[in-house]
């Protein structure tokens, strides 16, 4: 069973294993050779993270712990790892979910139909596309990192901040993918990411004025992902408040997320469908044709 307290999460293998059957979260079959499944958490940060000035990450461990913390669009608040099924082994280092406060204004500010684009807030959910490839391919400042191949959902703000949940809901193929954040220190403002999941540290690429080797948890994460013969990975975005309450404590239907299956779907796929929200087949699935007549 996971381990909780009043202030801090345990993340491990168990806690993981417990995490997606409270979420309703079908998890692949290893035997397809998915073996590394991505988690990436809204308003916490890993201890190590926060220990000094400059971001670390403790490579593969039993199990890390989390602390919350108020996410401001400014700072990198959100924890970003990978879990080793195979090894029952997590890895988590600091990073963002969020796209930065700049980013999210200068689309405020622009007019008519364009208002609010630029910038994206991905939904918390289940998305199994995550392709090594690279971020910005064919620029300076461009690298090996994992790219958003297929549509999921996404939040907007035309008012510039903050995002919440009814900010105005999408479903389509942003192109937010999972790079390095640009910034090595967790205490310092700034990172790189419009919409993008970051983790903190410097790439390698040639805009680097010592571009040999990727810096920060970033390498670390870099190595875990490339080592491996695996080409793509899933993802479980989800935040905080989600985190410590799956399971008990959200409420019917509240601890589904976009990806969740079985009962539990297909009774809330009958409330929709009572009440004029869904027309469709009541198949148990929270695919995007439910999650809209859910949340939109």
């Amino acid at each position: 069973m996971q381990k909780k307290n009043l202030v801090g999460y345990t993340l491990s293998h168990l806690s993981l294993v417990q995490l997606f059957s409270d979420l309703s979260v079908e998890l692949p079959d290893q035997d397809s050779g998915t073996n590394l499944i991505l988690f990436a958490i809204r308003g916490c940060r890993p201890t190590q993270a926060i220990t000094g000035r400059i971001s670390r990450s403790l490579g593969w461990t039993d199990h890390v712990q989390l602390l919350p913390t108020r996410v401001d669009h400014v700072h990198m608040r959100c924890t970003l790892g990978i879990w080793d099924r195979s090894r029952k082994k997590v890895f988590a280092a600091i990073g963002s979910t969020v796209p930065h406060l700049d980013q999210v204004e200068k689309s405020a500010a622009r007019k008519g139909k364009a208002k609010g684009k630029g910038s994206n807030q991905l939904e918390p959910g289940f998305y199994l596309d995550l392709t090594k490839g690279e971020h910005l391919q064919g620029k300076k400042n461009g690298h090996q990192a994992l790219r958003q191949t297929a549509s999921r959902f996404y939040r907007r703000s035309p008012s510039g901040f903050p995002y919440s949940e009814t900010s105005p809901l999408f479903f389509g193929n942003p192109y937010d993918n999972l790079h390095c954040a640009w910034n090595l220190d967790s205490n310092r403002a700034g990172f790189s990411s419009a919409g993008c999941l970051v983790v903190a540290g410097l790439p390698h690429c040639e805009r680097q004025e010592h571009p040999l080797e990727n810096q920060g948890p970033w390498k670390n994460f870099h190595n875990m992902i490339y080592k491996v013969d695996q080409k793509t990975f899933p993802l479980l975005l989800i935040s905080w408040n989600k985190l410590r309450k799956a399971g008990g404590g959200l409420g019917k239907f509240k601890n589904m997320i976009y990806g969740s299956s079985g009962a539990l779907v297909r009774e809330l796929q009958k409330e929709l469908a009572a009440s004029g929200h869904y027309r469709g087949r009541l198949h148990g699935r929270m695919d995007s044709r439910t999650y809209k007549a859910w949340k939109a």
